[in-house]
């Protein structure tokens, strides 16, 4: 029961911690108190979470392409024996 315990306390930390964090970076760049930028908390992780996601899938992508052209490259080794290009 004391390790749920903690993993909830440690949850909330890391919860409250990145709220802290985002409203700090929101007022830094919006020049409002730290206070008053608690209220884009909310839309600056959907930005953040979004900009998140389209680099994991560019990173897929690029990682596909490169996957398949290696894969060519194998079968076409495969296929002329090991013999030099």
């Amino acid at each position: 029961m004391g390790a749920i315990r903690s993993l909830l306390v440690l949850s909330a930390g890391v919860a409250i911690g990145g709220a802290l964090l985002i409203a700090h970076r929101v007022s830094e760049e919006t020049g409002k108190g730290i206070g008053e930028s608690f209220a884009d908390v909310p839309a600056e992780a959907q930005r953040i979470f979004a900009d998140i996601k389209s680099r994991a899938e560019q990173a897929g992508a690029t990682a596909k392409d490169a996957y398949g052209d290696k894969q060519a490259e194998i079968d076409a080794f495969l296929h002329t024996g090991g013999a030099a290009e």
